[in-house]
């Protein structure tokens, strides 16, 4: 007598919509503009789109949880290894042999280590990649390892679901331990728990979420709104408690809000989850090209409106798609190691 296969978990094309939202979050962010002093579009696109880290850890949350069932350390840190850390040294390898041949180092680095120039190549290479202080956007990976390699932690916590409880401290410390500097990856790691715990549990409980929401879906949103507004009427950095606030009540009303209009959500936000991680990657090279580009041919930085933001935006997103696709092309069972997509 066979043994009937367990079902396979449902995929849940919302969130890889949401998955898709993020990582445009996340390159919108990063965006490298000159704008006029004291503009409030700059101040409404950076409340906007700043902190999208938030999202991307939701989302890794929610999807740990609901991928959880068949969990197993050796085998989820081996594919962790592969198809994140992998890519990241590899990715890393430009930049980095760029920093020791030109000492041309972040300002936040010499401001934690003023003596760093004088290290040794090795030593800078460690601090590099253990820290994600050659790229700005890299120190994410060191950060997201913590999360992994503290796995069996969050396992437990799933499974005795009382311990869910713990949120409201975590949110607490969140509140408390802010997202500065981000090459402290033990304060990032530290500050976004709460967030990663928050995807697991939205996870866990999603048809009672998605239920209670179709019943208060107004009153979500109205207090997303809010939150937003307080933010934007008392801006100070993009690593205040208010965006952290309203970043994870985008993630409640993210989630609603792509589910109820599933039918309606662009695939272009399917191909950017697809390609999520290769994009996360790839984006800041490609940003920085046509920031230097721009800068050759028009002697000045790229001005700060909303014109040259949104194509700004549309080059960076379209050349890291059209890089990643190219990889994907000549490398199709190498691509993941490569860039991680």
């Amino acid at each position: 007598m066979t043994a009937t296969p367990a079902p396979k978990k449902e995929f849940l094309r919302y969130i890889h919509y949401f998955r898709g939202l993020a990582i445009l979050f996340v390159i919108a962010g990063h965006l490298l503009m000159t704008w006029p002093e004291g503009s409030y579009t700059h101040t409404f696109m950076r409340v906007l789109w700043e902190n999208g880290t938030v999202l991307f850890v939701f989302i890794a949350g929610y999807l740990f949880q609901h991928l959880s069932r068949k969990f197993e350390y050796k085998s989820y840190l081996v594919k962790k290894v592969q198809n994140v850390i992998v890519p990241y040294l590899i990715v890393s390898l430009p930049i980095i042999v760029y920093r020791l041949m030109t000492n041309d180092v972040p300002p936040v680095v010499l401001e934690a280590h003023p003596d760093f120039l004088s290290w040794k190549a090795w030593e800078k290479i460690g601090w590099f990649l253990l820290h994600g202080g050659h790229l700005q956007p890299l120190w994410f990976v060191p950060m997201i390892s913590l999360f992994y390699l503290s796995a069996p932690l969050w396992i437990y916590i799933d499974r005795h679901p009382k311990f869910y409880y713990l949120l409201i401290v975590f949110c607490a410390v969140s509140f408390l331990v802010v997202r500065e500097p981000f090459i402290d990856i033990p304060r990032m790691f530290v500050h976004f728990i709460s967030v990663y715990v928050f995807g697991m549990f939205l996870s866990r409980y999603k048809n009672e979420y998605l239920e209670f929401a179709k019943k208060y879906y107004v009153w979500i949103s109205l207090l997303t709104i809010l939150a937003f507004t307080a933010n934007l009427v008392w801006y100070g950095s993009y690593n205040n408690p208010l965006s952290y606030l309203h970043k994870m009540l985008f993630c409640c009303s993210f989630m609603y809000w792509l589910w109820r209009l599933d039918r309606y959500v662009p695939t272009f936000f399917a191909l950017m989850a697809d390609l999520s991680f290769g994009l996360f990657f790839i984006h800041y090279y490609v940003l920085l090209v046509v920031k230097a580009a721009y800068a050759k041919m028009a002697h000045q930085p790229i001005p700060g409106n909303i014109v040259y933001w949104v194509i700004d935006l549309f080059l960076v997103t379209a050349g890291s798609i059209l890089f990643i696709q190219l990889v994907k092309k000549f490398f199709p069972k190498k691509s993941r190691y490569l860039i991680g997509c």
